[in-house]
């Protein structure tokens, strides 16, 4: 199986590095220093005890580096209209695309018992990347890697489990090419189950980034920081029980752990993806973490005021620093 990797920064690299070193043919779609440095010296990636080094086929061109089985975009919701675009030259007939991503995708309506089976224009505007797609491509993707870019061509997982990506159809079903999928992957030393509510996972995870990345970005600090005060715990707290009932409306029923969310000691010193992003002066995923979950608590008539003051704060921050 011939695996794209498009956007090989944290978690990109982490998969790409691993799926090589287990000789899976890579083709990784990566710019700037990053892509010289793994032109130059390889792809190195540290997790869990160990530090290695792999030679992947790189390229800031789709065009270089031609069709490939299987598709898995790393990249975030922001850049995905750019990238569904610079990405044909991969997709062969039936090409699948695992979108590895955070907060509510946009292939969420596709086959939703009771939703719209159409684009997300909060996610998607013009339905850009659902027409050079395809929602019959997706498959779900749910992360738990916590990991950064340490250097160019240089990967740190800082979880003491390995990283671990939850696959499921937008149909819910247990498809062929998802099993195949996640036998490569879980052959490559990462975690790969595979559910028939991939939904339900999505907002699992959503629930923890929406209550931490945006505060994380507004105090720059750590999850375990926010979790140490009393008054910021609160807060995120607060925004996990809304995000709750949002997610209940979708029927999806998500249990809050208020004893271990409540637990300095079971949160990492890690950075959310969201605060590397504001720390890098890129565009952040709020539309797809936050808002998002807005829209779909006013569209049920279910209130979110702790998330509409974050959401505001946030957005007002990036807005006054241009990203």
């Amino acid at each position: 199986m011939r695996i794209g990797i498009i956007g090989a920064g944290a978690v990109g690299g982490f998969m790409a590095g691993h799926l090589a070193r287990a000789g899976t043919d890579v083709a990784v779609l990566a710019r700037g220093p990053h892509l010289a440095a793994i032109r130059e010296k390889g792809l190195t990636v540290e997790s869990q005890g160990e530090t290695w080094t792999s030679q992947v086929t790189a390229s800031d061109k789709a065009a270089d580096l031609g069709e490939v089985d299987v598709i898995v975009v790393t990249a975030k919701g922001p850049a995905l209209p750019v990238i569904a675009e610079a990405i044909q030259p991969m997709l062969g007939a039936d090409t699948p695309v695992v979108c590895a991503m955070n907060g509510i995708p946009w292939w969420y309506e596709y086959k939703r018992a009771g939703g719209t089976d159409a684009p997300i224009e909060r996610l998607d505007p013009g339905a850009v990347v659902w027409n050079a797609i395809g929602p019959q491509r997706a498959i779900g993707c749910m992360i738990d890697c916590p990991a950064a870019v340490a250097e160019p061509g240089f990967v740190r997982h800082v979880a003491p489990r390995k990283g671990s990506f939850t696959l499921g159809e937008p149909d819910n079903t247990e498809s062929d090419r998802v099993k195949a999928i996640a036998k490569v992957i879980e052959e490559a030393g990462m975690g790969a189950p595979v559910t028939t509510n991939m939904r339900r996972a999505i907002w699992i995870k959503l629930l923890v980034n929406a209550s931490r990345s945006p505060l994380g970005v507004l105090t720059g600090s750590t999850e375990r920081g926010l979790a140490e005060n009393p008054e910021t715990l609160a807060v995120t707290m607060a925004i996990m029980r809304e995000a709750q009932a949002v997610a209940a409306s979708h029927g999806i029923e998500v249990r809050i752990d208020q004893d271990r969310q409540s637990d300095p000691s079971q949160r990492s010193l890690h950075r959310s993806s969201m605060l590397q992003d504001w720390d890098l002066g890129r565009p952040m995923e709020i539309d797809g973490i936050v808002r998002i979950i807005q829209d779909y608590g006013r569209s049920a008539g279910i209130a979110t005021p702790v998330l509409d003051t974050v959401s505001a704060l946030l957005g007002e921050k990036a807005r006054a620093a241009g990203v």
